[in-house]
């Protein structure tokens, strides 16, 4: 198949006028035109394949990152380096898998490419399209013994890039090939109001009560301002007065904020109005800070009935 498409390719080559000896195009630009029919012609005049730019992105992984299926036929028919890399680490397989492009994704498998490439930051093909929500992408690198359970160097894996973008379905596909949740990935989840896989996560055992950087789920559901997500963290056992690493609650980063409704579904499940943070502020002095009335008409009241 691939002898054919480069007798193709020299056939066009052949019978096309193309002007490569004066350089009016190159391969890149070509395929970053999104030019098939000048690929050929200039792969079939010998353009080298493997060239890469100033940050190391060579003609393949132009084409992978827009899905050109066509194109990268022609340039893996003319030996072109199916794993290298960017200057950052990623591969052609890694635009591909980010893009959500499946029959490219396939393409380059079938001829050879790592399934398993990380860039300098450890990520890899199957996080990216764990991140950008592609489940048949996913589904087809876990075929092709993808890393489930791989880490970046931050420690995410590719459920938490998954969980951070409320992506259920891979979710499910993730763990069900072995990867592992961590307790953490609640707060990711909950941080980006996705009140469904939190749900999920706490089902599979994940603790409501983690934290991560410092921050347990509920605040950072509050400081999204996710009700919805906030309401199911606390019906799941989170702790109202659980402080972040700076001492600040769920209550006064509400009061903060202004977020009347957030402030009165804290109190109503027992959040202390009274906490101070490191630096000796209430949830009332948050509200009062960001002229909040409404918020602080609320801490009124509820002072006022305890007497």
């Amino acid at each position: 198949m691939m002898a054919m498409m480069l007798a193709a390719a020299l056939i066009a080559a052949a019978l096309t006028p193309f002007d490569f000896a004066q350089g009016k195009q190159s391969l890149a630009d070509a395929v970053m035109d999104g030019d098939a029919k000048a690929v050929a012609v200039l792969v079939a005049r010998g353009a080298d394949v493997n060239e890469k730019d100033n940050q190391g992105i060579t003609p393949l992984m132009q084409a992978a990152s827009t899905g050109r299926v066509d194109m990268l036929r022609l340039l893996l028919a003319a030996k072109a380096d199916v794993n290298a890399r960017a200057s950052e680490g990623a591969t052609a397989l890694t635009a591909a898998a980010f893009g959500g492009y499946l029959d490219a994704v396939q393409l380059l498998l079938a001829n050879q490419a790592d399934a398993n490439p990380r860039d300098q930051q450890g990520r890899t093909p199957l996080m990216a399209a764990a991140l950008n929500g592609h489940a048949d992408v996913v589904r087809a690198l876990l075929a092709k013994d993808a890393e489930a359970g791989a880490a970046d160097l931050t420690g995410g894996n590719s459920v938490t890039y998954a969980v951070a973008n409320g992506h259920e379905e891979i979710l499910a596909a993730l763990v069900s090939a072995g990867a592992k949740w961590k307790d953490e990935d609640v707060v990711v989840a909950a941080q980006g109001c996705h009140t469904d896989v939190v749900r999920q996560l706490t089902k599979m055992g994940a603790k409501v009560n983690a934290t991560r950087n410092g921050r347990a789920a509920l605040f950072m559901a509050i400081w999204s301002h996710c009700a919805e997500t906030a309401t199911l963290l606390i019906a799941s056992g989170a702790d109202v007065n659980a402080k972040s690493s700076d001492g600040r609650t769920a209550l006064m980063q509400a009061a903060g904020d202004g977020r009347a409704d957030l402030v009165q579904l804290l109190m109503d499940r027992g959040a202390d109005m009274e906490m101070t943070d490191e630096a000796g502020r209430t949830a009332w002095m948050y509200a009062a800070m960001g002229n909040q009335l409404e918020v602080a008409e609320i801490f009124k009241k509820a002072r006022e009935k305890k007497k």
